[in-house]
């Protein structure tokens, strides 16, 4: 695919944000990059414990949501999923054609982002496409749902680092009945530090970027 000249994505560290928020940014930026004022931006971060819906409604199943927790239905690609402080998120809300991507290209450039991270706290994932995501050995530890519109993605991945799997009981995890879901810190034993990841994936966005035609 031939790149679209144009301004370049910015990188924006986040920090804890909570989903609706999140949302409206992606909403804003994804409308700015739209009208060619904006080159858009990819925003890594972490939310409130909340759990969100994707759009293929049928496969969506929340069992019991927790006193508090807010369940949102979005236009992301996928079923139910979860977010909680922990859980490191990238949101990519870019023009693919301006970074030379396809769908199926940018979906596995932000697995391999996540993959890469993964291996830096010492865990070896797989990237899968059928059922999406990464794996370790049959357990779920990043899941990845996107949306395009008129060429430009929203949403994007979340990393399971450091956050209370149990959130997770309280759905299918992306339609997969049985499914175990498992983080960085579950596998190794070893607590993650959420601002120094974030420091981390910031930089190899911005490598990655700097790649792109």
């Amino acid at each position: 695919m031939t790149p679209e000249p144009g301004p370049k994505a910015a990188v924006r560290i986040l920090g804890r944000v909570a989903y609706a928020d999140a949302l409206a940014l992606q909403e804003d930026t994804a409308a700015a990059v739209k009208a060619g004022t904006s080159g858009g931006a990819v925003f890594i971060l972490e939310h409130d414990p909340v759990i969100t819906l994707g759009a293929n409604k049928p496969v969506n199943t929340v069992l019991c949501a927790p006193p508090g927790v807010a369940v949102v239905q979005t236009d992301r690609g996928g079923a139910a999923t979860a977010h909680n402080p922990g859980q490191l998120v990238v949101y990519p809300v870019v023009r693919l054609r301006a970074l030379g991507f396809g769908v199926r290209a940018f979906v596995a450039w932000l697995l391999e982002l996540g993959r890469e991270l993964l291996a830096d706290y010492g865990v070896a994932a797989t990237c899968r496409s059928n059922p999406l995501g990464l794996w370790v050995a049959e357990r779920k530890i990043a899941s990845l749902g996107i949306h395009v519109s008129r060429g430009v993605a929203t949403h994007g991945i979340a990393v399971n680092l450091d956050n209370d799997l149990r959130l997770f009981n309280a759905i299918v995890p992306c339609g997969l009945a049985g499914v175990a879901m498992t983080s960085a810190a579950a596998e190794t034993g070893r607590r993650v530090d959420m601002a120094a990841a974030m420091a981390r994936m910031a930089g190899r966005v911005t490598e990655a970027l700097a790649q792109r035609p």
